[in-house]
């Protein structure tokens, strides 16, 4: 896809960009939080953003600009009803959001997820058209199979999926006779002299894409960043006692977006909490925490800046993903100076580093979870060297300021393609 000379100009001479980034749930969930955290790299590198959204959710109502950002933001506009179930058309819905996207003449648009507001994919062949750079971000597996987010076992992601696959009714469904259609449309997308520029928010991600789509034009890992002033250490007996917890306990963090989740892994922290007893205590956020036995739940807490107490109140945090991109919560936890414990699975390995800043378990095993967290137990020391390396591996790669950075070194090379 060739990028308009006015904009390669821009983007190879480093002036002020206007950039549009489009999203289903605006700034819920992991992908909504990834994605604010996006906006505020470039506002902090002094561009214009501007987001748009099926729904923005209570998320939008939070400050946007971090500290010392110099760019404009022009707020994130909400579509919500522009829905097949309101009476859209497929078509309609494409032009409409290409529509909004013309309004604000952006020199670059970034995509995240779009299933969640079931936006057509369709959508990025119609962007292409237009005088700006488009690119879209890989926050899961869903821009490189027929429907899911994370195909686990399944294979057929690499040479077709089709009517066959087995969980066409999850989340996001589609209906098995569109499957296969769905899978070559990504590769009409993505791939050949006209396709979309891919970014993605690991090596593991970026791996599976080039696996599953040899004819890729452009793919190139993003890693993601947090605000590590938001993201510090407070007083650990000050959060306890906030958080209504023992002071003189050793306590383990857990949590996701929704701990329920299979992929998630709680079953197996489940088993580890039992292996465990009362050596330690368990506090855990996220959706559905509040039905679990045996810990301290919370909750979904929708107010990041909330987020820090849980970390400060923290001995350790635990990441029991089974399948998992990325990993904001272990980048969230170890900003905090809090030791991570997590398995070997997807990107956490270029995030969780044995030794720097976490303790990596090399097989999903629910004893080797209770024997990583027993060792830390026993070992404070370490728990706080592995708790200030990590800190200190946020600060230097996974800043607002790293990722602003490294966004601009994407635009570039693909300004230049």
């Amino acid at each position: 896809m060739a990028v308009p000379a006015t904009v390669r100009k821009k983007i190879t001479q480093e002036k002020e960009l206007r950039v549009l980034f489009l999203n289903d749930l605006g700034f819920q969930y992991g992908a909504g939080v990834a994605q604010r955290r996006q906006m505020q790299s470039f506002l902090l590198l002094g561009h214009e953003v501007m987001g748009i959204c099926w729904r923005k959710g209570l998320e939008s109502e939070i400050p946007i600009f971090p500290r010392d950002a110099s760019g404009v933001w022009y707020g994130i506009r909400e579509l919500t009803g522009l829905h097949a179930n309101e009476g859209h058309s497929k078509e309609g819905i494409i032009s409409a959001l290409v529509r909004e996207v013309r309004e604000y003449r952006p020199d670059v648009v970034i995509a995240g997820n779009l299933h969640g507001a079931d936006w057509p994919l369709e959508v990025f062949l119609s962007l292409r058209d237009l005088d700006i750079l488009i690119v879209a971000y890989m926050h899961d597996c869903y821009l490189i199979t027929g429907r899911c987010c994370y195909p686990g076992d399944c294979r057929k992601y690499l040479d077709g999926c089709d009517h066959t696959c087995p969980t066409y009714d999850e989340h996001p469904a589609l209906s098995p006779s569109e499957i296969h259609d769905a899978w070559a449309l990504r590769r009409t997308i993505f791939s050949g002299s006209q396709g979309v520029s891919l970014a993605t928010n690991s090596q593991w991600s970026l791996n599976l894409a080039q696996k599953a789509m040899p004819g890729l034009r452009h793919g190139e890992v993003v890693y993601l960043g947090l605000d590590e002033q938001l993201f510090k250490p407070i007083d650990r007996p000050l959060a306890r006692r906030l958080l209504g917890i023992p002071e003189d306990q050793f306590v383990v963090l857990a949590g996701a977006v929704n701990v329920g989740d299979h992929r998630k892994g709680w079953h197996v922290l489940k088993e580890a909490v039992s292996y465990l007893g009362n050596e330690a205590y368990f506090l855990v956020f996220g959706e559905n925490s509040l039905k679990l036995r045996s810990v301290h739940g919370v909750g979904l807490l929708r107010d990041n800046r909330k987020m820090p107490i849980l970390y400060s109140a923290a001995d350790i945090f635990v990441a029991t993903s089974l399948e998992e991109a990325f990993g904001q919560t272990i980048i969230e936890a170890s900003s905090c100076c809090l030791p991570v414990v997590a398995f070997s699975v997807g990107g956490f390995p270029e995030i969780v580093r044995s030794g720097e800043n976490a303790f990596l378990i090399d097989k999903v095993s629910a004893k080797g979870l209770a024997d990583a967290i027993r060792f830390l137990m026993k070992n404070p020391k370490r728990c706080e060297t592995l708790g200030r390396s990590g800190r200190r591996m946020v600060s230097e790669e996974f800043s607002l300021k790293r990722q602003g950075e490294r966004w601009m070194e994407y635009l570039k090379k693909a300004a230049s393609l």
